[in-house]
């Protein structure tokens, strides 16, 4: 036997049968529509990852470089030395702005 097909007997059958007999209704979802600033901003935001992302890529192209012709000529170790432990801080503060949009 179901609730609706039985009566309730006491009070708090009775709220519980109308509490059944109810629908859940769907929460209503919020839309935020981004604001022109908004907008502007995570676009410049963008443009400004995909910038140091293309000097990233540069770096790691002389790094490439560097190890190639590193039995040629010994200053190089010094340079690539220098080089990739300012690309890879470059790749972590990209990778954290772009995390955040």
């Amino acid at each position: 036997m179901t609730a609706r097909q039985r009566r309730p007997r006491t009070a708090a059958e009775a709220r519980e049968a109308t509490m059944e007999d109810k629908p859940i209704a769907e929460p209503a979802l919020l839309e935020i529509e981004p604001t022109p600033d908004a907008e502007r901003s995570h676009e410049a935001i963008q443009q400004s990852c995909d910038e140091l992302l293309r000097i990233s890529a540069g770096l790691e192209s002389l790094l490439i470089l560097l190890e190639l012709q590193a039995g040629d000529h010994a200053g190089n170790s010094g340079l690539h030395a220098l080089l990739a432990p300012l690309k890879q801080q470059l790749d972590q503060a990209v990778n954290r702005v772009q995390a955040q949009y």
